[in-house]
């Protein structure tokens, strides 16, 4: 229970914080007009990898929140757009770390090809 508490505070702290980014980064990033990542590299991305496994997957993505609860550091990271601004139209990847390794992957408008 106090896992699934720490997701949905990640979640949240995620969605706060990028209402105040900006868009960047490589293959994946940029606007969400330009995003290139696919459902199919998306598949590529497994629990436990880490930041530099999944960079070389999607391109270089943007740390957009970090906290620590108990033992755990979540790092949130986004690609493509802001989720608050673009997920309901426009592409959009979340992935959030937790010590260091893939826990969550929240694709928004990605195409499959």
């Amino acid at each position: 229970m106090l896992r699934r508490l720490i997701q949905l505070l990640a979640c949240s702290a995620l969605m706060s914080a990028l209402a105040a980014c900006s868009s960047s980064g490589d293959k994946g990033g940029g606007s969400a007009s330009a995003c290139t990542i696919t459902l199919a590299q998306l598949d590529q991305i497994a629990v436990g990898m880490d930041l530099p496994a999944v960079e070389g997957i999607i391109g270089k993505g943007r740390k957009d929140s970090e906290y620590t609860a108990g033992a755990e550091t979540n790092t949130g990271y986004a690609w493509c757009g802001d989720v608050e601004r673009d997920y309901l139209d426009n592409p959009v990847v979340e992935i959030t770390f937790v010590n260091g390794k893939v826990d969550i992957v929240q694709p928004y408008n990605i195409p499959a090809n």
